[in-house]
């Protein structure tokens, strides 16, 4: 699914990432990203995680290639959340310059909000950085409000499962 040019604009603005996954089993696990990466094509994101900080994400999207990323707007909820499949790939020098904006950027944007800066460190690490690659196939609002669960793009009716 192509990300849209609101969708893109989105992504440039200070962003906290949730990441969802499922072992084969069916016993989900979360964790925080770190950074991202819109590719190209639109359609694929590269998330960042600390593998130290969330050692069930990993072995997750290698048993069932699956994923949910949500990314939200600290500063007015305004939340998408991206599923598909998912790769890992290995990480590159690049990975970590994006987790190190990202975290900078994020960190920047809490404090502004009022939260110390003290509580956000333990957070947002790159500790053993890992990258799954996702491919987009289904793109939600969750922004609180009416439209949450809503497929983006659909103005009525269309609800996630």
């Amino acid at each position: 699914m192509r990300l849209d040019d609101r969708l893109l604009d989105f992504f440039n603005r200070p962003l906290m990432c949730i990441i969802a996954v499922a072992d084969g089993a069916g016993r989900p696990s979360a964790g925080r990203g770190v950074g991202f990466h819109l590719l190209e094509d639109r359609e694929t994101i590269d998330v960042i995680f600390s593998h130290w900080q969330w050692p069930r994400l990993e072995p997750c999207i290698r048993q069932t290639g699956r994923i949910a990323v949500t990314f939200v707007s600290p500063s007015d909820y305004v939340s998408f959340q991206m599923k598909g499949s998912a790769t890992m790939r290995e990480p590159e020098a690049a990975d970590l310059d994006r987790a190190d904006r990202f975290m900078t950027v994020a960190t920047n944007e809490l404090e502004a909000l009022g939260v110390p800066r003290h509580l956000i460190a333990p957070w947002l690490t790159a500790r053993e950085t890992r990258v799954a690659r996702l491919a987009v196939s289904e793109i939600y609002v969750q922004t609180p409000g009416p439209l949450a669960g809503m497929l983006a793009g659909t103005k009525a009716g269309a609800r996630s499962q």
